[in-house]
């Protein structure tokens, strides 16, 4: 892992404190809303979409007549007799309207639903997930400031123990044994707070490049903790199942897959009509004669049935096709099996893991304050000369360690609930609130 120079380190903790104070805050909604804007992912996402949702209202030209408007004129002059010929006007229009009715027409406006649909889901699941790894790097960012300031306690307390006993051992009232000790454990403890620094930097590096934010800036606190009590992952499936990105994504693939059933079984057996109407007009004009004519002025239609004969014959082209999109429903429909029990295990999982964490978050904080009593009183009692360095320096990574422990757990069990609530398509807030852990149930 790389480190920061020493020379850095201490001048980030002489000025750590006034610039955390007056560093600008970033939201965790300042920053999805610049990660929203930045990310091209997401952009070529919303392009897809917007081409789906034009082809979905691009039907109406099929309907749409092809209409013609011409004029011409001309003029001459006859060198044989020296006579001009004046000039002529021949307008013409027409317009004309075909329309074939086939199996894939009548599906078609399904077919164009069911692709913006599609294109739908695939940009919300671009969404939530640039949302998911914003959230994650910024809550981990904040998870560093505070280890980072755990650090900085340990170190100032290391700084003040090794202080006070070298100014014992320049006094002769503490060995040298005693004093270099000190020195190791303030050692570690720089050492402890620059690797925290570190790993901020580089988490930082990750964050800006995800969001596109410049500058330096600060994070809000880590949320506190909410612990839950949850339902079973069944009821939980019965209440939020159907509104998931994944059963929702399941269903549109079963949906286009009977669809294209649809179309393969009207392809096979329906007729194919064809509808023609066309309507002409021409005129002239000439000068000469100072008379208008109508040339033409008609119209017609015609209309014809194509029975596929061929189609018919099992074996045939089209009754493979018809037998291999039926097959592909049957492939969708197990698909959408495995996808509800796919989620109800991944339900099932997460639940099991948001109640051991909460459990372990129980015990390790308990584990910190029984760290930070036993600090204290290893504290007293070294300064009053009744135990050793080294038992002091024990004493301090205990409770650093303990500290740290717990706020990788927070961080845990944030993120878990996080990840519970995306599935389920709700907010974290929802979550926390509809299914909050009572007093009475941590007794």
């Amino acid at each position: 892992m790389r480190t920061l120079p020493k020379i850095l380190l201490l001048s980030a903790l002489a000025v750590m404190p006034l610039a955390a104070a007056t560093l600008p805050v970033i939201t965790l909604e300042d920053a999805i809303e610049s990660a929203v804007e930045n990310n091209i992912g997401l952009q070529s996402s919303a392009v897809s979409l917007a081409m789906t949702m034009r082809n979905e209202n691009n039907y109406v030209s099929d309907y749409l007549p092809s209409l013609t408007l011409r004029a011409e004129a001309g003029t001459g002059y006859d060198f044989n007799s020296s006579t001009f010929s004046g000039f002529t006007i021949s307008p013409t229009v027409s317009a004309s309207f075909s329309y074939s009715l086939d199996g894939s027409k009548i599906t078609d406006g399904e077919s164009r639903r069911l692709s913006k649909e599609e294109a739908s889901l695939s940009y919300e699941s671009a969404y939530n997930e640039l949302v998911s790894d914003v959230t994650s790097a910024y809550w981990t960012l904040s998870t560093y400031d505070s280890a980072i300031t755990n650090a900085e306690s340990a170190y100032d307390t290391a700084r003040s123990s090794y202080e006070s006993t070298k100014a014992m051992y320049d006094s002769g009232l503490s060995d040298e044994l005693t004093m270099l000790k000190m020195e190791m454990a303030l050692q570690k403890a720089e050492i402890d707070l620059e690797t925290a620094m570190n790993d901020k930097a580089l988490a930082l590096a990750s964050f800006r490049a995800l969001t596109g934010l410049d500058g330096d800036f600060q994070t809000e606190a880590l949320p506190e903790t909410v612990f839950l009590s949850l339902p079973s992952a069944e009821e939980l499936m019965a209440e939020y199942g159907e509104g998931t990105a994944a059963i929702r994504s399941a269903r549109n693939t079963l949906a286009t897959a009977q669809n294209a059933e649809s179309t393969a079984a009207l392809g096979q057996y329906m007729p194919v009509v064809f509808a023609d109407v066309s309507y002409t007009y021409n005129g002239s004009y000439g000068s000469k004669a100072d008379r208008y004519s109508t040339t033409a002025n008609n119209i017609k239609g015609s209309v014809s049935v194509t029975i596929p004969i061929s189609s018919y014959i099992p074996g045939s082209t089209a009754d493979s096709t018809r037998k291999d999109a039926k097959d592909m429903v049957m492939i969708a429909s197990l698909g959408l099996q495995s996808t509800q029990n796919t989620l109800l295990d991944g339900l099932r999982n997460a639940i099991i893991s948001i109640e051991q964490m909460q459990g372990t978050i129980r015990m390790t904080e308990k584990n910190v304050e029984i760290a930070e009593r036993t600090y204290a009183l290893a504290e007293e009692k070294y300064e009053a000369g009744l135990s050793t360095a080294d038992e002091l320096s024990s004493s301090r990574d205990d409770l650093l360690d303990a500290q740290n422990s717990l706020l990788e757990l927070r961080l845990g069990h944030l993120t878990a609930s996080y990840t519970l609530a995306d599935t389920l398509g709700i907010e974290l807030q929802d979550l926390q609130a509809e299914y909050p852990l009572m007093e009475k149930e941590t007794e």
